[in-house]
């Protein structure tokens, strides 16, 4: 999204402080204060100060809608309400708290913030912006007009792309991208569940007879293949059978095999796990129905079994029948369907197969069997008061902890403390570490791994936030990492940096100070970092291209992109960019031709190359000017 035509700063009743226009990467995850929905990155508004982030689209709502649903009234926006309202969008009560659009005039009527602006035709002046995502999804034709048989109006295409809560009248899944809408009854389906065919001949799972779509069902019948209760489902009149329209219509088609699709590019298997033969399929979105192994969702290519409805990941069929366990060394584990208590995690609830002794209560679910496998007889136990003061045990964590040592999630293979009320658990690798190990945060000597910081007021070297917990220490430089800093791997290797680059969401900064390398404003969140440099990057910074074409220097040779130029002919306060003969900043990053000695300023170059880019808002002079003083 082209963010030039942006206000840069803004000043929103919500808050007191001005927020801040940046586009956040997916990596950051942070809590919209207006519709109070979490969402992963994108072009938000945020306080320098203050953890209070707001959508770009709930930051433009307007104090008054009209909307389709209630023509009578205007809606207005509030904040607050002395009781809980039900909304006419996701029929889903509001918090008192919660921002939601209101007819003041006693009507009743009541809409979240993101309900109320997915549904509501957008102005002209955003009528561009939501042709850019139509063009995106080239299947997607606004106000293309279809009439649904479960809806007494025409429902129209349309592209959402604000947070909302509104769930397909179909499937029941959160609508998305391209849909189609009665915007009056707040009626929309997906596209996919719009098109849905009303009946389906010779389906891979019922050949024997045709499936009609039904509509209107919710907890009336239940789908054969998932077991949710849809609204929309394929019914076979003859045998009973019931799949809801997400089950049946996402399989209706082979796995694609060069680019084409046929009945012959089905593979047929047989698997211990089940006494019927399995066909592969393939399924274009994520279903409802689970794997009968792990019991994770089932995407992609699979294996299923059309008369039971048996679902089976590929990577899953790869299971072996037999294992020799390091927890039950005596006697070999032999695979079984159906449900089983694990004697590592100590539950029966997380799915319904597993390995299990044939002469022993002991069992094992197959994600933990075999994450453990490669765990040694002393291996199974813990001693260590550097990590907790009880003797802990190796298992198999379920969700919902997370690592003493690292702060990073509880899931897998894993040590926990057996004392009742003690929840201390640690990750199998984290236990491993060395007392003095090398860490790639920082390479120049090896660090101590202590169980809390010498230097309480000191604080990470990393992220500069007050140190805490487990420390990597540094006893030449006489710093000091949280631990799940030191750990951090980089993840990104940028041209105009020499090192990889670890991701930060966000930075202690005060009374530190962190610059981005490239604007050389203050990196507070979503920023990469190499540590060992002090080199950062706003993740809105990152785009550049590292050589561009120049309308003023295209004749010649390409421009290359460098982090400052210092012409020796000139004084250091006297430096010029050639592109707009102003003064420069000589320590800001330019865009160099070594042959002519040609520097511009990165704002003059980039909106030259592709002024509808991204890349083009990037350096924006709107928020300060590149050319202060110096």
């Amino acid at each position: 999204m082209n963010t030039a035509n942006y206000p840069c700063l803004l000043q929103h009743p919500s808050h007191e402080h001005a927020l801040v226009l940046q586009e956040l990467s997916e990596s950051f995850i942070f809590e919209c204060k207006i519709c109070r929905l979490s969402v992963k990155g994108g072009l938000s508004y945020h306080c320098m100060d203050c953890k209070f982030f707001i959508h770009k689209s709930c930051a433009d709502l307007p104090p008054e809608i009209q909307h389709p649903s209630h023509p009578q009234h205007p809606l207005a926006i509030i904040g607050y309400s002395s009781e809980p309202e039900l909304c006419k969008g996701c029929v889903i009560f509001i918090h008192l708290d919660e921002y939601r659009y209101k007819c003041r005039l006693g009507c009743g009527v009541d809409l979240h913030v993101g309900c109320a602006a997915a549904t509501l035709p957008p102005p002209e002046e955003e009528h561009k912006d939501q042709q850019e995502h139509e063009d995106k999804d080239k299947d997607c034709h606004e106000d293309e007009m279809i009439q649904h048989f479960t809806h007494e109006h025409p429902l129209a295409s349309f592209h959402v792309n604000v947070p909302n809560r509104i769930r397909c009248r179909a499937c029941g899944d959160e609508i998305s991208s391209c849909v189609y809408g009665c915007r009056a009854c707040i009626f929309v389906l997906h596209k996919s569940c719009g098109l849905a065919p009303r009946e389906i001949i010779n389906h891979p799972f019922h050949p024997q007879h045709p499936l009609t779509l039904l509509a209107h069902l919710k907890n009336r019948f239940g789908c054969k293949a998932c077991g949710s209760y849809g609204h929309f489902a394929y019914n076979c009149n003859d045998c009973g059978l019931i799949l809801d329209v997400k089950c049946a219509v996402s399989i209706m088609h082979p796995p694609p095999r060069d680019d084409q699709s046929s009945t012959d590019d089905r593979r047929e298997i047989h698997h211990f796990s089940h006494p019927h033969q399995l066909t592969s399929f393939h399924a274009k979105v994520e279903l409802h129905a689970t794997c009968d192994v792990c019991k994770k969702k089932i995407t992609g290519d699979f294996y299923c079994c059309a008369d039971c409805l048996f679902w089976l990941h590929v990577s899953c069929a790869e299971f072996p029948q037999e294992i020799v366990h390091p927890l039950h060394p005596d006697h070999p584990l032999f695979f079984q369907a159906g449900r089983l208590y694990c004697s590592l995690c100590s539950s029966n609830y997380k799915s319904k197969s597993g390995y299990k002794c044939e002469e022993c209560l002991f069992g094992l679910h197959v994600g933990c069997a075999l994450r453990s496998l490669s765990a040694t007889e002393e291996e199974l136990a813990l001693n260590s008061e550097l990590f907790h003061e009880h003797p802990m045990r190796l298992r198999c964590q379920p969700e919902g902890y997370k690592c003493i040592v690292c702060k990073w999630p509880g899931e897998g293979l894993g040590y926990y403390c057996p004392v009742a009320c003690c929840h201390a658990w640690i990750h199998k690798t984290c236990a491993e570490l060395p007392r003095e190990s090398e860490q790639p945060i920082h390479p120049q000597h090896p660090l101590l791994l202590l169980s809390e910081p010498p230097d309480k007021s000191s604080p990470c070297f990393a992220c500069l936030e007050s140190s805490w917990g487990f420390t990597f220490y540094c006893d030449y430089c006489k710093i000091q990492f949280h631990a799940h800093c030191a750990m951090r791997r980089p993840t990104l290797k940028h041209q105009r940096h020499e090192h990889s680059l670890s991701y930060f969401g966000k930075i202690g900064h005060k009374p530190y100070s962190v610059q981005c390398n490239v604007c050389y404003d203050d990196c507070r969140i979503d920023f990469y970092r190499c540590v060992r440099c002090n080199y950062n990057l706003h993740f809105s910074c990152m785009p550049l291209p590292p050589y561009v074409k120049h309308t003023f220097h295209h004749n010649y040779h390409p421009l290359v992109l460098r982090d400052r130029f210092v012409d020796d002919k000139l004084d250091y306060e006297e430096q010029y960019c050639d592109a707009c003969e102003t003064l420069r900043h000589p320590e800001h990053g330019v865009y160099y031709c070594e042959e002519c000695n040609y520097a511009a300023d990165i704002d003059c170059v980039i909106p030259k190359v592709n002024p509808t880019s991204q890349n083009s808002t990037t350096f924006s002079k709107a928020l300060s000017s590149r050319h202060d003083s110096f």
